[in-house]
């Protein structure tokens, strides 16, 4: 099978990220959403790089993500990893002797290597760069895009561009051709977390995210993450409960009040029906929403169905005093409605589970990272 890269392919620098650890390092990108990783420790003795490599695949391997050592074949037969290979290193014939089953990224510096490698049935990837001028490899000249473009015409298997490459000129880099962009110091630039969203954000809005549906218990926070993840992704969001009371210039409760559940209900699943109309979209339901059969039919054909899994612990002191809600009646009655509908919630959908201590942005990136794995959907 043929080896597919995510388009960020991130590389540890303990100077740069200031953050001692490698698998520390490792640890922090996987839970961002980074799928691709390679320890390019230089220095460290050969026991330390070991130990390191080995507790690091621990982390991408648990989300099924790919490791790379750089230069040391030895180590990433020992430690089960794959190895990338500079023009100086062990050829990559000689690397898959060692390395049966494990894949072998090489760099190449000019076109003509390029065109080597990419004939090389050793080698599953090919690195190619410097593009822009690089703080991180300074000896060589960078090729441009323009090169990256006429290497990428003759691809045969997956092309990393190297060297220099930035949040704000990745998108020039994939769309030249590279099928993926391999990056140090703009992962860390105003700290790892900070400068890996930037970078992750870019390259995820190069995918239409289609219609995001957030569903989930009051108080599971759907509107509030919602909006962060349409900000982050910079399509629309939408509150149906918000577009119902705009629409009818009354309150969700006074709607209740008013005409009782069922009405409710079908107002709720005619608005819900008028999301199709938007491309691309956040769009947060009310707790009830998904419950109707009609309704979750409707959201898994329109698009992708998120539960933001909170425990009801949580959503009780969230909704402590609160008088907004038509449905809190009692902490016993939402209880009990909760249990009620977790099962409904589990049909279908992307099961993102939240504790309630996470900031809004370690929120935001725990959906983002399931929506960037969209087969997997609970079922119960």
């Amino acid at each position: 099978m043929p080896l597919l890269l995510p388009a960020l392919y991130a590389i540890t620098d303990r100077r740069a990220s200031r953050i001692d650890s490698v698998p520390e390092i490792a640890r922090r990108l996987v839970r961002l959403g980074v799928r691709c990783v390679q320890v390019r420790e230089k220095e460290m003795a050969d026991r330390e790089l070991l130990s390191a490599v080995e507790e690091t695949r621990r982390y991408v391997s648990e989300v099924e993500g790919h490791l790379f050592v750089n230069d040391r074949a030895d180590v990433a037969r020992i430690a089960g990893t794959g190895v990338h290979l500079g023009e100086e290193d062990l050829p990559a014939a000689d690397a898959r002797r060692l390395l049966s089953g494990r894949a072998i990224g090489v760099s190449t510096h000019d076109e003509a290597a390029a065109r080597r490698a990419f004939s090389d049935p050793a080698a599953d990837y090919v690195a190619f760069g410097p593009v822009f001028e690089s703080g991180t490899k300074t000896e060589r000249p960078p090729r441009g895009l323009e090169a990256l473009g006429r290497v990428a015409e003759g691809r045969t298997k997956p092309l990393v561009a190297v060297g220099g490459i930035t949040a704000e000129n990745v998108d020039a880099v994939l769309d030249a051709g590279a099928d993926s962009a391999a990056m140090v110091s703009a992962l860390y630039a105003g700290g790892l977390e900070e400068g890996t969203r930037r970078v992750l954000d870019r390259t995820r809005r190069r995918r239409p995210p289609g219609r995001i549906y957030l569903v989930g218990f009051m108080g599971s926070g759907k509107t509030i993450v919602g909006l962060k993840i349409a900000s982050r992704l910079r399509v629309p969001f939408v509150d149906l409960d918000t577009e119902i009371e705009r629409a009818s210039g009354r309150t969700v409760r006074a709607l209740f009040e008013e005409s009782g559940e069922p009405a409710f209900r079908h107002r709720e699943a005619v608005f819900l029906g008028g999301t199709e109309s938007l491309e691309n979209a956040v769009i947060a339901t009310g707790g009830g929403a998904y419950i109707p059969e009609e309704n979750r039919r409707a959201m898994r054909r329109l698009g992708r169905v998120v539960f933001l899994d909170v425990p009801f612990s949580v959503v009780r002191e969230r909704l402590a005093g609160k008088t907004d809600r038509p449905l809190f009646q009692s902490v016993e009655q939402a209880a009990r409605l909760f249990a009620e509908r977790d099962p409904f919630y589990r049909m279908g959908t992307l099961r993102v589970t939240l504790e309630g201590n996470e900031s809004l942005e370690e929120a935001a990136d725990r959906v983002l990272c399931a929506l960037d794995r969209p087969s997997r959907l609970t079922t119960a």
